[in-house]
């Protein structure tokens, strides 16, 4: 199943820009930190695809911070008036998700993902810029 960009993206954006929120509050944050949020909130829209129960994971410290901010984020969005993305739709958006924290990650470090993300919203002009 192919997820529509242009639908989905301001939910992936909303995320993103959760984990800047924390990231912002808490430099120590770390690509794998907000990898293990993106997961639980893979896990959580694939039960609610799948209408199984959730049954939510054991993060702590920032991971649950990452992942609180974001779900917040979303829930917000999704109970604005309109059409929304499914569960499955923004299950494999939170996947993308987490494949680009791996591409970033191997690219530049430990938080090459987050310097990223913080790098193209910061750019102001929405052009995707080099970390070199």
């Amino acid at each position: 199943m192919s997820v529509p960009d242009d639908r989905l993206l301001p939910y992936l954006m909303t995320v993103e820009l959760a984990v800047l929120g924390v990231y912002g509050e808490h430099p120590d944050l770390t690509d794998a930190m907000a990898d293990s949020a993106f997961e639980e909130l893979a896990r959580r829209y694939r039960a609610e695809a799948t209408n199984f129960p959730f049954k939510p994971g054991k993060l702590d410290g920032l991971r649950a911070a990452v992942h609180d901010a974001a779900l917040r984020n979303l829930t917000t969005l999704l109970e604005q008036p309109g059409e929304h993305p499914s569960a499955e739709e923004l299950r494999l958006g939170m996947n993308r998700l987490r494949s680009s924290v791996k591409t970033w990650t191997r690219e530049a470090g430990r938080q090459g993902y987050l310097k990223y993300i913080e790098q193209y919203v910061n750019s102001g002009d929405g052009e995707f810029i080099d970390l070199d």
